[in-house]
């Protein structure tokens, strides 16, 4: 009995030891897989922010305003996730004929681009691994033009 309750006491260690190895590769492969599936997330609300804002500056090209209204779309369709990315904007261009042009000037199968772009910060809740702190992310956006002056 005395011999079996030594040889309990000594694995103890051995244990703790094996379960912080295994935790700690545990841990961070779920935090790897939360902070990937957080990027793919605010990649994808990007994407759409753009395309809405592309429909939004197609439908409304002739409005004095329309850079900041579609800034303004732009930042309600991602939904509060702008505070994921710093230097966050929306731009809006036109093309008429190969030439860039202002997108109040555009003819009927002209194109119209809106380009979303700002820098993701990474969360760096991973341990023992070392992240970038930011990643740009960019979508651009261009549709035809079917209306306009």
């Amino acid at each position: 009995m005395v011999v079996r309750d030594f040889r309990a006491r000594r694995r103890f260690g051995g244990t703790l030891v094996e379960s912080a190895v295994v935790l700690t590769t545990l841990m961070s492969f779920v935090l790897g897989v939360f902070e990937y599936g957080r990027l793919m997330m605010s990649w994808n609300l990007v994407n759409n922010a753009a395309r809405e804002g592309c429909r939004y500056a197609l439908a409304n090209n002739t409005s004095s305003t329309i850079s900041t209204d579609v800034q303004t779309l732009v930042t309600g369709y991602m939904g509060g996730q702008t505070t994921s990315f710093t230097g966050f904007t929306a731009t809006v261009s036109g093309t008429h004929l190969g030439v860039s042009t202002t997108v109040n000037n555009l003819a009927p199968g002209d194109l119209v681009t809106v380009t979303v772009s700002g820098a993701y910060q990474f969360m760096n809740i991973i341990p023992l691994i070392r992240m970038p702190t930011s990643m740009t992310i960019t979508s651009a956006v261009t549709m035809v033009c079917e209306g306009g002056t």
